[in-house]
This record gives C-alpha cells, sequence and structure tokens, in this order.
C-alpha cells in the first residue's frame, strides 16, 4: 500500500505547525515510504489526488487528509477509483464535522499511529456535479452563511466560533426565502424555501445539529427544507435548528430521506451552493445543481475500536 500525507498548511489556527507535526512523524517512520504534499492553493488537493491516482493507478493508496472539512472535501473530489483509495482524516481545520458520528468524536483521529493502524469502513458519500462531499450540502441561507464565514475566516476574526456568528447575524438581515424549482426522487417539491440543506453527518459548521440521527451508512440523505416565516423569526428559531428541536420550527420544516435531488434558481438571483466548508458561486452551473448519493463508495479509514454513535448506525 503507498502511504501518501497531503497537508492544507493553511487549515485551522497553527497553519504551518500542522506540516511541521506530520513530517516529523513521517520522519520517525521510514518504514512506510511515505509520500508527503503540502497544498499550494484552495483547490490543490483535488489536483494532487488526482494525478496521484492516475500515477499509483494500479496500487491501493492510503490517502491522509490532513486540514479541516474543505480539505476532506477537495480531496475526496479528486478519487477517480474508490475501490483503490482509503482516505484517512488528520483532523487540523476550524471544522472536522465528519468525525462527530464517531464514540469519541474528533479525538481519536488526532494520533497519527492510530490512523495508519486503522482500517477502512464504507461511507456514503454526495456526489453533486462538480465534486464530492462526505457530511453536508445544501443552498439558501446557510451556504451563504457558510459563504461568509470563509471570507471572515482568512482574516483570523474571533477564532473558530465568532465567523459563524457574524455571518449569521449578517445574513438574517439581508437574505430571505427564494423560490426554488426543487424536483426529490422523482416528486415536485418547488416553493419558497430558506434554506435546503442534506445530510450525512450529524454536524455542521462546527456546532450546529439540527438532524442528529442522520447516518452515513444507509444510502440515503436526510434532506431538510424550511421557509422562515419573516427575518424576524430566524434569530429566535436559531437556537431550536441548531439542537434538533425541528418540532418548534412548525409546519415551516420538511424532513425526508431521498436518494437524489435537482435544485434550480431563476437566473435573475444568486445562488449559493455550500459543500463541507466549500462555497460555490452558482452563477458557473446556471443556477442548478443535482446531488445523489453514492451508497457504500468511501474507504474511510478509522482508528481500533472506534465505531459510528449508535444514532448514525441505522444502516448498518
Amino acid at each position: 500500500m503507498k502511504h501518501i500525507f497531503i497537508i492544507n498548511p493553511r487549515a485551522g489556527k497553527e497553519k504551518e505547525n500542522i506540516s511541521v507535526r506530520v513530517r516529523e512523524y513521517v520522519a520517525s517512520r521510514p518504514e512506510l515510504g511515505a509520500l508527503v504534499f503540502n497544498t499550494e492553493y484552495v483547490g490543490h488537493e483535488t489536483v494532487l489526488v488526482q494525478r496521484l491516482c492516475h500515477i499509483f493507478e494500479d496500487e491501493m493508496i492510503r490517502l491522509y487528509v490532513c486540514g479541516g472539512s474543505g480539505t476532506l472535501c477537495r480531496a475526496i473530489s479528486g478519487i477517480s477509483n474508490y475501490s483503490l483509495v482509503e482516505v484517512a482524516f488528520y483532523p487540523c481545520g476550524m471544522t472536522n464535522d465528519i468525525l462527530k458520528v464517531f464514540e469519541g468524536e474528533v479525538e481519536p483521529f488526532f494520533n497519527l499511529n492510530s490512523l495508519v493502524n486503522g482500517t477502512p469502513m464504507y461511507l456514503d458519500i454526495f456526489d453533486f456535479g462538480f465534486g464530492r462531499c462526505v457530511n453536508f450540502c445544501g443552498t439558501g441561507y446557510a451556504a451563504k452563511v457558510a459563504s461568509d464565514v470563509n471570507s471572515l475566516a482568512r482574516w483570523n476574526i474571533g477564532g473558530t466560533t465568532a465567523p459563524y456568528y457574524l455571518s449569521i447575524i449578517r445574513n438574517t438581515i439581508s437574505l430571505l426565502s427564494s423560490h426554488y424549482f426543487i424536483t426529490v426522487d422523482g416528486n415536485d417539491m418547488s416553493g419558497h424555501k430558506t434554506l435546503i440543506s442534506l445530510f450525512n453527518g450529524i454536524v455542521f459548521g462546527g456546532s450546529f445539529s439540527p438532524i442528529p440521527r442522520a447516518c452515513p451508512v444507509n444510502a440515503k440523505m436526510k434532506l431538510l427544507m424550511y421557509e422562515a416565516p419573516s427575518f424576524l423569526s430566524v434569530i429566535p428559531n436559531l437556537r431550536h435548528f441548531k439542537n434538533g428541536d425541528l418540532a418548534a420550527l412548525g409546519k415551516n420544516v420538511q424532513v425526508m430521506d431521498c436518494s437524489e435531488i435537482h435544485v434550480k434558481m431563476p437566473d435573475s438571483r444568486r445562488m449559493y451552493f455550500s459543500a463541507d466548508g466549500e462555497s460555490f458561486d452558482m452563477s458557473k452551473y446556471k443556477n442548478e445543481f443535482t446531488v445523489r448519493v453514492l451508497p457504500a463508495t468511501l474507504k474511510f479509514v478509522v482508528p481500533a475500536g472506534v465505531a459510528l454513535k449508535e444514532q448514525c448506525r441505522e444502516g448498518e
């Protein structure tokens, strides 16, 4: 097996220390024969993985993705043959949300020895046409918040949580619901929505858990659609949304399992799409996207003794 470390030195708060720490570990394990690459720009992960999959097309590869949720999203988007690639996630980012589906959450994944000695389990992933993600994606309010968070985070404003709350306040005032043309598993569900979100994991944005029983191994996405009655209702209802108390939001919330969704917005409006920390201006994609589940596709490396949380095992 070829061991390859891909490091995003700009992820999280420690920056270049990530690269130093990982390279020191690799130097201490010469028997691995590992290759180490630092990313040089946003999106470089995808390019690197594409090239590595081509170079080692007949070998089993284990990728150690060292960064945050966005780094992981970009890395798995570059995999050409998932049967020949295992992915280990060394969490160094502002958010590392897919790990919240596991008992012990992020902590067990900080141990590089545990990742090297770990074994893969199959997780579902989402294919959205211009990339793939493993935890969360969607459009509307949450996507615009994520887009602004990325901008604020570049300025290192207020650590890891303040950018989210600053963005929430800004978008609560400026962003109301829009009309979307929506098809879910062949059924027309078009209408005005404030957000349209799809979950494979149980946490996004570091601490928001509106769907605490999402399952990454049941070949389905949890779809949440919400229309806020007014911008004045968003902040008061935020704690219900964050903690998964969706019943408190009333009839304006829809939650269901699905395998595929197509969403389009009229071209006159600006559409945003977010996936695991990545943000996209959808004018490049004609203001529409399709998300499909790819069941049991990602070989995700898990340290020994770590399992999915009980509420996330319904697909087992």
